[in-house]
């Protein structure tokens, strides 16, 4: 008869121990679910600064080579009043 209890107490132990791994695992599960969403959420954050660094250093070359070109037309203004003598 105790070996009867015995076994009842030890199942019981191991049914309570499985309910409280069960709401753990689904506690972890939603976490991970939560962490997911977050992650996608910086993830499109990153691909949408990363599009603006893109237009943005295209934005910056264009300018470079506006400002090139400016600096080249003012050396031949430049040079073309050189030239006059005034």
């Amino acid at each position: 008869m105790d070996k009867l209890r015995n076994l009842e107490e030890k199942i019981s132990a191991v049914i309570e121990k499985a309910k409280v791994l069960k709401t753990e695992n689904e506690a972890i599960l939603k976490k991970n679910g939560e962490l997911e969403a977050q992650l996608k959420e910086k993830q499109d954050e990153i691909d949408k600064l990363r599009a603006e660094l893109d237009s943005k250093s295209g934005e910056v070359q264009r300018m470079s080579s506006e400002q090139s070109s400016v600096a080249e037309q003012i050396e031949a203004i430049l040079g073309e009043l050189d030239h006059l003598e005034i």
